[in-house]
């Protein structure tokens, strides 16, 4: 059924008091705020996060992908062109392998750096950046 007026109010009181203690943990460990709820509901043994880290993890590949080829001992193809999907699928299993606890986080982060770097991005770059 429908919520009362009463328990709205308690609701948004409620929301607002939860905002106020996420923002501040975020200022006081420099975590950004998705990144704390992030944690947060890791931290219950939930995932609140839509979002897609093979997606994160492909950008990360395109910028050290020999670093992440090395884990399984290959070069980079020949002529520039990219490896396979199966083999970045490979290079994905051992990142999560190689950073269980940390790896969503360490996506998280390089995705924030490429955001943050500068680089010049279309409409349609920053409306999926947004969507993330």
């Amino acid at each position: 059924g429908r919520r009362s007026a009463e328990s709205n109010a308690t609701l948004d009181a409620g929301f607002a008091a939860v905002e106020h203690t996420l923002l501040e943990l975020s200022r006081s460990t420099a975590i950004p705020m998705h990144q704390v709820i992030n944690l947060f509901m890791k931290s219950r043994g939930r995932n609140a996060s839509s979002i897609n880290y093979w997606n994160l993890y492909s950008n990360y590949f395109k910028d050290k992908s020999q670093q992440e080829l090395d884990q399984l001992h290959q070069d980079l193809p020949a002529g520039g062109r990219t490896p396979s999907v199966t083999v970045r699928k490979e290079c994905y299993a051992k990142f999560k392998e190689q950073y269980p606890d940390t790896y969503q986080d360490i996506l998280d982060m390089h995705d924030e750096i490429s955001s943050l770097s500068g680089l010049p991005q279309t409409v349609g770059q920053r409306a999926q950046a947004f969507q993330r």
